[in-house]
């Protein structure tokens, strides 16, 4: 009888065992308060916050969690959800999170919302590419990638990566429930571990939707497969012919990993276009130059540094073909612009106006640097400057100014939970000084 318990016991406690292997779950928890001495906060307490936080934003908060079943030791299964309550020009409890996901070794499949990974250490003023930053919540729809390269045969060589998505902006803007077709394309040669270059293209469209003035925009099946070739097309919106349906973005890019001296090294180029002129590069030189130098060890004065700049004065303004400027992140069309939820989906130097509604400032002239390490062997921080000139847009009254921001976050205290401290500062040629203040409060559940 004795042994008849030992052994239920025993397979009691394999499969407790086997679950706790199967299954991980994760949950954290985080709210923040903010402090500023004018109207809005510093750009860099608001920017880049991943939708959670705008200008005049003083409370925010969320909670995200997450199961993760494993399939096998290659692949997994993940659903998550989360929260988000902050006050501000768009308040309100939303979803941060919402996501089922499938992920091997190679591939990853999702539908739904979900955050995307933070790259550079956050030292980045815009992440992934100058067209899709951490700047706004993510948007709904279905993600199919690859999330390493794909090598023709073993593990260096030629190889590619891909993805390809589609979207739905649910939220308040001139063209009711616009979609947005992405794609993105990269080959790649890995020569050495200490070297590998990286080119190909990233491509957005926004199309579709219900337009106030047009009514439902073209959104067949047909439609789909010219706006996911970019053709030309012979509809007609209004009773004009349209070249292309909807709004189109894109960069191409090359990105050069190298290792010296122990340091790993990205330089980095993305070149930014817009219409059939940008695409064969009549904009030259407006776009994202870069480089990230990160150290072989962590826990130092200076682990990670970073310095992008980001030029968009030329818009193709020298070719005689067009109306003289691109107009970065604008459209006729699609008015609300490259835009989600209030907040530009790009490098959020390219910003809208006071009555956040279509972009106000898209040429500009940015140097960003970014540093983060550990000060005095316990304090861990990461700093941002950026001097950007900024000088408006096409149509819009703007005023053209200087600017200086910076951003200081400091890990001050983590045991029960974590406590930062965001110390922000704007000095603006056309406008006092702004200081702000803010304390982020962190709790991993489980």
């Amino acid at each position: 009888m004795k042994e008849k318990y030992f052994a239920l016991l025993f397979v009691f406690l394999s499969l407790h065992h086997l679950a706790a292997q199967q299954f991980e779950m994760s949950s954290d928890i985080s709210v923040s308060g903010l402090a500023f001495s004018q109207e809005e906060s510093p750009f860099w307490l608001y920017s880049n916050k991943r939708g959670r936080k705008d200008e005049t934003t003083n409370f925010s908060g969320y909670v995200n969690g997450a199961i993760k079943y494993n399939l096998n030791s290659n692949s997994f299964l993940e659903i998550g959800v989360g929260a988000l309550y902050n006050d501000g020009y768009n308040d309100g409890l939303k979803f941060d999170e919402s996501y089922l996901m499938f992920q091997n070794t190679w591939l990853a499949l999702i539908a739904g919302r979900k955050q995307k990974d933070e790259l550079y250490s956050g030292l980045s003023a815009t992440n992934e590419n100058i067209l899709w930053s951490l700047n706004a919540r993510p948007l709904p729809g279905i993600q199919l990638k690859t999330i390493s390269p794909i090598y023709i045969k073993g593990s260096k060589g030629l190889g590619f990566k891909a993805s390809l998505e589609e979207y739905i902006l649910d939220d308040e803007r001139f063209v009711n429930d616009t979609r947005v077709h992405h794609k993105s394309f990269h080959i790649v040669y890995k020569a050495s571990e200490k070297f590998m270059i990286t080119g190909g293209v990233q491509h957005f469209a926004q199309w579709a939707g219900t337009s106030p003035i047009y009514g439902n925009l073209p959104s067949t099946f047909s439609d789909y497969k010219n706006v996911f070739l970019g053709k030309e097309s012979d509809d007609t919106v209004g009773g004009q012919e349209v070249n292309a349906i909807g709004n189109h973005l894109g960069s191409y890019e090359i990105y050069i990993n190298t290792e010296f001296k122990g340091y790993e090294v990205e330089i980095i180029y993305n070149h930014l276009f817009e219409d059939g002129s940008s695409r064969i590069f009549r904009n030259t030189p407006d776009g994202r130059y870069g480089i990230f130098v990160e150290s072989p060890e962590s826990g130092n004065w200076i682990d990670n540094v970073m310095y992008e700049l980001f030029y968009t004065k030329n818009q193709s303004s020298s070719h005689p073909a067009t109306d003289g400027l691109d107009n970065y992140f604008n459209n006729n069309l699609y008015r609300s612009g490259w835009v989600y939820d209030g907040h530009v989906l790009g490098v959020p130097f390219i910003n809208m106006g006071e009555d956040r509604f279509r972009i106000a400032n898209n040429s500009i002239i940015v140097h960003h640097f970014g540093v983060n390490g550990v000060a005095f062997d316990k304090l861990p921080y990461k700093f941002l400057t950026s001097y950007r000139r900024n000088y408006g847009a096409k149509g819009s009254d703007y005023r053209k100014n200087n600017t200086l921001s910076t951003f200081l976050d400091l890990e001050i205290y983590k045991s029960v939970v974590d406590v930062n401290l965001h110390l922000g500062t704007d000095f603006n040629s056309t406008a006092a000084p702004n200081f702000g203040v803010g304390v982020q409060l962190k709790k991993s559940l489980f």
